[in-house]
């Protein structure tokens, strides 16, 4: 038959080793627990970033692609603005030719009739003051009609000149105004930082359990020591009174 002092040391020694065992498991389990939803908050912010640094990514991508479009618009713009600018330019060009053109057939029509009248007074056979004065008179009038068709040929030129003057000026403003809608170069985005790894969680130490479960075992030998002593005490003192 097991003695008192032994059962009861054993059940001691047994609670606290169950009891250092279920400290251990809960610690352990709590550990595990924040681990988990540590792990789980760090996989949902490096979701997160990626989704944010995709996102990025792609409207960077179409940032410059509407640049590229842009600029190429642009260029566009130009080639159109020069063949406009060419065509005006031509178109007044034309215009002060046939304007030349004209004043030049006015000059040579005005010399032939100053050269017919002064044949035809010629031809008469007059002379004297009054066949002077005509002459002269002819001579001034040929030298007026040239002097105001040279003028005209000069004011033509002028002309010429402030039109592509304000040609050339149109041909700016057009080509101004188009590389005004061109966009900036587009920056890249920002760099999108990884979020921070988690430091797990240690657990309970295992040799801290060892310890605990020797420190219960030991303990549960000494209660086993003392209640064996003091059930000792108890028998040899109910032996000396029955011996009487």
């Amino acid at each position: 038959m097991c003695s008192p002092g032994i059962a009861l040391g054993g059940l001691s020694a047994v609670g606290g080793v169950m009891q250092a065992q279920g400290q251990y498991n809960a610690q352990k389990a709590a550990a595990d627990r924040q681990n988990q939803i540590q792990k789980q908050q760090y996989e949902q912010q490096l979701r997160i970033t990626k989704q944010k640094s995709d996102a990025q990514k792609d409207a960077h991508a179409a940032n410059l692609e509407a640049h590229a479009q842009a600029v190429t618009n642009f260029n566009k713009q130009l080639e159109l603005n020069q063949r406009e600018t060419d065509r005006v330019m031509a178109v007044a060009s034309q215009k002060r030719k046939e304007a030349d053109t004209k004043t030049a057939f006015a000059l040579e029509a005005a010399m032939a009739k100053s050269i017919q009248a002064q044949g035809k007074m010629l031809s008469t056979g007059n002379s004297g003051q009054s066949f002077l004065l005509q002459t002269q008179q002819h001579e001034r009038s040929f030298g007026y009609a040239k002097a105001q068709l040279e003028q005209t040929l000069m004011d033509s030129s002028k002309t010429w000149q402030l039109e592509k003057q304000g040609i050339a000026t149109q041909q700016y403003n057009r080509d101004a105004s188009a590389y005004n809608n061109v966009p900036g170069m587009p920056q890249a985005p920002p760099n999108v930082h990884l979020p921070y790894k988690p430091i797990k969680v240690a657990g309970p130490s295992k040799m801290a359990l060892m310890g605990a479960m020797v420190g219960s075992v030991a303990g549960g030998a000494s209660t086993a020591f003392k209640t064996q002593s003091a059930y000792n005490k108890m028998g040899d003192g109910n032996k000396k009174g029955w011996g009487w």
